[in-house]
């Protein structure tokens, strides 16, 4: 049964489209010991992380999806937990989210050109939205 409020709401223009998980991340409270984990029993595997922090390993399914591992004593928990969804025009996916009254972040640029902001659900979980990473698939 089609729901008549969303046959009211216009389609999105498709370059703020929602087109790919880009990387889901995971609390951990041993980043070496769950690397070990995940390389071993899941067979991921490990890529360079694009940003400067000590607290994290970055790894990579074979269709380009990512796995991102954060030491944090309070594992496993919410904080950093998120989905990143890719965007074709990250500017215009900003400006959609801010003309709905939705809050986000600056939009930052990483080492490897990809850029992101981030908005929250209305509980309170945190989303990303991204442009493709600069890198591609690696593994």
């Amino acid at each position: 049964m089609k729901n008549p409020k969303y046959e009211e709401e216009p389609m999105l223009a498709d370059n703020i489209k929602l087109k790919n998980i880009n990387h889901i991340t995971y609390n951990v409270k041993d980043k070496d010991a769950a690397l070990q984990w995940y390389q071993d029993v899941l067979g991921v595997k490990q890529i360079p992380k694009m940003v400067n922090s000590d607290h994290l390993y970055w790894l990579q399914l074979p269709s380009g999806a990512m796995v991102h591992i954060i030491e944090n004593p309070d594992a496993p928990s919410a904080p950093s937990h998120h989905t990143a969804f890719e965007v074709d025009d990250i500017e215009a996916s900003q400006k959609y989210f801010l003309d709905k009254g939705v809050e986000t972040t600056d939009i930052q640029t990483r080492n490897d050109g990809q850029r992101a902001f981030y908005i929250n659900d209305p509980d309170g979980n945190r989303i990303e939205l991204c442009t493709v990473s600069g890198f591609g698939v690696l593994v």
